[in-house]
This record gives C-alpha cells, structure tokens and sequence, in this order.
C-alpha cells in the first residue's frame, strides 16, 4: 500500500503551494522537495521490469519509482471553469485510490503504476498528458481503476514492493548458495585444522579404533561450535580416511612446494642421507641443507623404504627418484655437498654412495658427519682406558636395578627426602650422543639417595635381588670408582659442548673447526697438576661427605710389564702400561697415583683421539673456508678452486671483491657483520662463494633428528601405515614451522577444485 502525505494545513499566499511533513512506513526513508516529501526505499536493485522512469519537464514533480507517488495535500488547488462553476482536485481521493498521484506543475491527476510500468500505451491520459477533468473524475477513475492492464500494471507494483522487502527469487536462491557454500567451507576448513593439528603432533588418528583423536577432537569442536554441529551430524560429514589421506597429502605437498621453491631459488644445495630400522622396514632418511639470504637452512624432504636393498647402488637410486618424484629438476640444480656417518656402503671412496653421487657432481665434496666422528671418540676412549669401562659397566648395573617399578618409586621418595631433584639413572648407550655424560651428571646428583637405597635394602633382606644390590654398592663405594666418575663427568662436559655445536643446523666447517681446536686446545690445558689439583679437592669433598676412604690399590706382586721392543726407537704421546708401572711407586701419594694412572691416561687419550678424528687433512676444506671468511684469498685457494667451474666465478672480480669488503669490515669483526655487508648486487662473486661455503653441511644430525619422529609415528600400533602418508606425516611433525605458516584457506583451496559431494565453490 502506498503512504498518503499527512500534510498539516496552514496558510499561505494563493498560488503558492507548501508541504508538510508526514510519518513515513517501511518502504524507505523521506526526503524534501519544493512540492512535497517524497519516499526513497533502502533497497539498491530494481526488479528485472520494464519500466518507463523518465519524466518530461513538465512531469517533473511526479513521484519516481525511488520515492513513490508524489500526494501533496494543499489547502487549495489550482481550480478550474466547467460551465459556470470552478472545479479543482480533492485530496479526499487520495484515500479511496492508492496509486493516485498529482502534479502541480501540470494540475492534473495520474495514475502512478500505469505511469512507472505500463508500456502499451493505451491510456496516455493517465500516464502523459493527466487527467483535469474534474467534473468528470470520478467517472474515469472508476473506468481506469477497472481497466484489465491498469490491475496489471498495479500487480507488477505488488510484486516489485514484494521484491524490495525479502528479495527475488533468484536472489534469494542466490544468496541460500553463497549461505551454502560458506558454510561448507567454515566447516572443512575447521576438518582442514583438525588435521593438521594431529600431524604437526604425530598423533594416531584412529589408532586401534575409529572413534579415536580424530573423531574425538570433531566431537569436542560439534560442542563449542554449533555450525560445526549441523554439518558433522549429517549422513555424509566427510571425516573418512580418505578425506584425512587428501588432506594431509595436501598440505604435506604446501610445505614441499615451499622448500622445492627455495632451493630452485638457491640454485645448488646439499645432501645428508642417513637409514634406521623400522618395523622390519629400513628407512632412509634424505634431508637438505642450503642457504637463503646468507641464512642457513636444513630441511626434511622424505622418508624412502630401501628394505629391498641397502647398498650403494640402492641409496643413490632411491635418492634421485626421490628428486624426481619431488619434481627436483636436477638438471638446473647442483648438488655441492654430502655428509653421511662413516659407514663404508656411504663413506666409500670407490663404491660408496660419496663416491657414487660425484660422479654426477664432482665438485660435491663429502664431510664424515663430525657428530659421529666425536661419538667415536667417546666410544673408544671408554672402551680403551679398562677403568673407564668398568665405571660405566657398574652405571648399567645401576640402571638395570633401579629399572624395577618398586626400586625406581624408593629411589624416588629418598630423592624427595633428601631435599634432591627428582632424577632416573639413564641407560649407556653407544648411539646416543649425550648419554654418557648424562649419566656422569646423573649419578653424581643422586649418590646419596642411591647409596642410602642400597643400604636400606642390603638391611631389610627382604628381596631376591638383594646380592645385586650388595655388589652395586661395593662398586660404588669404592674411591676408584668416585675419582673416575668425577674425572669422567669432567672431561665429558667439555666433549658434550662441542658435540652441541656439531648438531647445531646453523653450525658451518669453519666454525666447527674453530671448536674443535679450541676443545683440543682446553684438553692440553687440563693436562697440567694444578688443574688435577683443583678436580682432587672435590674428590676429597665428596669421600669425607659419604666416609670414603681415598687410598692406592693394593698392587701386590704383579707381574712387570715390558716395554714392546718395537717402540724402543719412537717417541710416544701417551703412556703405555710398561711406562705407567715405572711410574707408580707404593710410596706415592693417593692424588699422584690417581693422577699419574687413571686422569693423564684419559686426557691423553682424548687428545689422541680428536687429532685423529678430527685431522688437518679431513679439515683441509674447513680450513680454507675459513681462510675465506677471513677475506683472505690467497690461503683460500683451495675452497675457491674447487668450486669456481661449477658456480662460474671469476676469479678477477672475486678477488678484487674480497679486497674491498675486507676493507669495508671494522677490525673485530663478527662473521654475522660479512652476511648485513656482503649484498649480491655489490660483491656477487663473494655472495655466491658465502653461500656454498654455508651450504656444506658439518653433520647429518638433521637425519638423526627425523629418526626420533620416525619412532613416534610409525610405532607398534601404527605399523602397517602406507609409505606415503608415513612420509607426509613425517614432513608435517619435522618442518611445522612451515606448516604453521599454511592458512585452511590454501588447502581449501587445492582441496575443492575436485569433484566433491559437498558444495565448496
């Protein structure tokens, strides 16, 4: 229905016409004209009408389809001579014919839905020209208001007001779609989370059941979310296994692309393979290391089943079907360095997979992780020094006592009432890097509860295992067990921090042979008495704290050692057994005994050991390196000529550049200064240069790491797991730092360009 404008009378000059203002209904909003108030709907669209808007001049104060029909109510209108009497238009009309309009410019009537929707054209009195037959009006308005196309323009009228309210049909099954589709994709986005929140986790996701963490976790989101609820609650909710396998293949794919996208950016990179038994599988793990903006980055690539074969020839296969398979084009990317352990199917120098890989790529140079090398030394100075031995075989001992569910939980409450740490005993373990300095460091921390444990037990003899734990604690009582924990702990602190370093993703040969010398270096220096001294008064600390008694063994009359006739002519750099009984004397004081047999003999051997492990010949690249972070290039030939074909350097230019960016560096400058100095565009033969010499690897820790997810994903209830989502889990758990940087909306997106059973686009 249309607004009649209330206008409230008052007087005014003849001929001069005035509006009031009126109360407006729903359709819109009022705006103000010379003639009248006129209404303008809110809505923004038009049905899909024919409609005949324009006004003439002299129709220009009619009402639009915007603001409705223009009804002024006046106190008098203009009046006009019909035989002897003067006749004018009567507001009173306005009640009885909705659609009436009337122009004052033109003082006549029109009919307002004829006028805006009519295109035939029958009646041109009531939509052009205006009806001002007053004495006759009421005759034509009723002949008008019966006429067959006046009711259906007037419907057209009805249904465009029906349109403006709750909108067209096809609006609003357009808008039921978008409705639709949002929700579809709120809800799969929120499926997209879930997904990725237990593969960043390396959480089952049915485990033995199939209501198991995924279910769960869809359960728990149904209660907060009740969008989420509708959706999930349906037949069809699309929480199968197959839309978790796409999911997590998806976004494992994002973070590959994304690491694909960097090393193609680089251009060359390097390699660190490595393998480990799993579930009657033998893994391979191939991982990368290369640099962006002088920043270094090591990175998880696959997990690879090289159960058929684990020779040289199987590895090198494996690894560049996985390039292919990655879509790695190799043939514009280099490979500049590998690292693997010191295994012979990998260290090679004729058929290992080193030697294999460069020939493909010669100037890939291969590095013996320095981690494992380091481990080596541990390993044979434990098994070598027979004191050293026996001290860790009693730490096993320890740990398999105290392995026990009731022992440990006793351990536990002595530790309490001691005021200790609670601590476990950890096991030896020849793989694991830090664990015998741990164990060093754990004992020592819980000797008191741990001897207060075995007291309590050897007293009460209420156990079976009673004679084990009367041999432990001889063991450990003795004073030589004491010193040479105490030493080891030492001497092991030292190794741990350089094996820290080794493991580091950041860690570069020149800085691992800067630490590796420096650790040489604080060996030779605790090789003195005073530093023995200074370790002998914590020896003493400890054996009057828990009444030890400190005294040489009793050697008895055992038999000499000889001195081996082969070694007459040489001069050795450590102590043999024929030397080290010459030197002990029954008269010998307890510090000089220890010091002279079990602290020298250690040290000598770890610097024996680390010289050779860690040798000038092995380091030959590590030293140039470092000539080369020095901006020296004449003692940087080495590095410099190795890689100067394959990364097209001149050689000119690269020196002239060494020159003034070593210029250029203040006079203590740290190597972090070279990367803010060094920008590609200025020094690009020594940008070029820093980033190979940042890209070869110092270890395959990288590989060890992925390993200890291996373990976590692909456990004894997760055994029979597919290859692939095995390894798209894997990359999701190791490199989350790139998956918390994918949006649900970029899996989404890959997602939904498939044939779906629910709507996404």
């Amino acid at each position: 229905m249309f607004n009649i404008f209330n206008l409230n009378k008052k007087k005014t000059p003849k001929n001069n016409h005035s509006t009031e203002d009126e109360n407006i209904d729903d359709l819109g909003t009022t705006c103000q004209s010379s003639s009248c108030e006129l209404i303008i709907p809110e809505h923004d669209e038009l049905p899909q009408l024919s409609l005949n808007i324009g006004l003439s001049s002299d129709l220009a104060d009619l009402g639009t389809l915007d603001t409705g029909p223009c009804r002024p109510v006046l106190s008098t209108y203009t009046k006009t001579k019909f035989g002897k009497q003067y006749r004018s238009f009567q507001s009173e009309w306005y009640k009885n014919y909705e659609w009436l309009e009337y122009s004052i410019k033109s003082n006549a009537a029109f009919c307002f839905v004829c006028r805006i929707f009519d295109t035939s054209g029958v009646e041109d009195i009531w939509t052009k020209t205006g009806c001002n037959n007053w004495q006759k009006f009421i005759v034509k308005i009723g002949k008008h208001q019966n006429a067959d196309f006046h009711k259906t323009n007037l419907t057209k009228m009805v249904a465009y007001k029906t349109n403006k309210q709750s909108g067209s049909i096809m609006a609003k099954l357009s808008d039921a779609h978008r409705n639709q589709i949002a929700g579809n994709r709120a809800y799969m986005a929120q499926l997209i989370e879930i997904v990725v929140y237990l593969g960043k986790q390396d959480v089952a996701f049915r485990g033995h059941s199939e209501k198991c963490n995924f279910k769960e976790l869809c359960n728990v989101f149904s209660k907060c979310i009740p969008n989420f609820k509708s959706c999930y609650d349906r037949k069809i909710n699309h929480t199968s296994w197959k839309v978790q396998e796409e999911i997590i293949q998806i976004s494992a794919d994002y973070a590959r692309e994304k690491i694909i996208k960097e090393i193609t950016n680089t251009g060359f990179f390097a390699i660190m393979v490595d393998e480990a038994r799993s579930h009657k599988q033998e893994q391979l793990s191939i991982c990368i290391r290369y640099v962006v903006d002088l920043e270094i980055v090591e990175r998880f690539m696959e997990f690879v089943d090289v159960s058929s074969g684990q020779d040289a020839n199987h590895i090198v296969a494996a690894i560049f079907r996985c390039f292919e398979k990655l879509r790695i084009n190799m043939n514009t990317l280099y490979i500049v360095a590998q690292s693997y352990d010191g295994a012979s199917v990998m260290s090679g120098c004729l058929g290992g997979v080193q030697a294999k890989i460069k020939e493909h790529y010669p100037c890939a140079i291969y590095t013996h992780c320095m981690a494992h090398r380091l481990n080596l030394v541990v390993v044979d100075m434990c098994k070598g020094i027979e004191i050293a031995r026996s001290v860790f075989n009693t730490l096993e001992s320890v740990y398999v006592h105290f392995s026990r569910p009731s022992n440990n939980s006793e351990l536990v409450k002595i530790q309490l009432q001691l005021g200790l740490k609670k601590g476990n005993i950890l096991r030896v373990c020849d793989t694991r890097w830090v664990c015998r300095f741990k164990n060093c460091e754990s004992m020592l921390k819980n000797y008191s509860a741990i001897l207060n444990f075995l007291s309590n037990e050897v007293d009460i003899q209420a156990y079976k295992d009673v004679l084990e734990a009367i041999g432990i604690q001889n063991q450990i009582q003795k004073c030589q067990f004491l010193i040479v924990i105490i030493i080891l702990k030492e001497v092991l602190g030292i190794i741990n921090i350089l094996s820290t370093s080794l493991q580091s993703k950041t860690a570069t040969l020149d800085k691992a042979r800067n630490v590796v010398n420096g650790v040489i270096q604080s060996f030779i220096c605790l090789r003195s008495d005073d530093e023995f001294s200074k370790l002998w008064s914590t020896v003493v600390e400890l054996a009057e704290k828990h009444n030890i008694l400190l005294e040489v063994p009793h050697i008895g009359s055992k038999r000499k050692r000889a001195q081996p006739v082969h070694l007459n002519e040489f001069h050795l750099e450590t102590t043999t057994g024929a030397e080290q009984d010459d030197q002990i004397n029954a008269s010998d004081s307890v510090e000089l005994y220890y010091r002279r047999t079990v602290y020298f003999p250690i040290i000598n051997t770890i610097i024996n050991n680390l010289r050779y492990r860690f040798s000038e010949e092995s380091l030959e690249m590590a030293s140039s390196i470092d000539c080369f972070m020095e901006m020296d290039y004449e003692k940087s030939q080495y590095f410099i000529n190795h890689y100067k074909v394959v990364m097209n350097i001149n050689l000119n230019l690269l020196k002239s550049e060494m020159l003034v960016l070593k210029n250029c560096l203040p006079s203590n400058y740290n190597r972090d200064i070279i990367k803010d100095i060094c920008k590609k565009p200025t020094f690009p033969n020594v940008y070029k240069m820093l980033q190979v010499a940042l890209t070869i690897p110092v270890s395959s820790a990288t590989c060890e790491r992925s390993f200890s997810s291996m373990r976590r994903l692909k456990n004894w209830l997760r055994a029979s797991m597919e290859q692939q989502r095995f390894t798209d889990l894997a990359i999701l758990n190791i490199e989350r730092d790139i998956v918390n940087k994918i949006t649900s909306s970029e899996i989404l997106k890959k997602y939904s360009t498939s044939n779906r059973k629910i709507i996404l686009v």
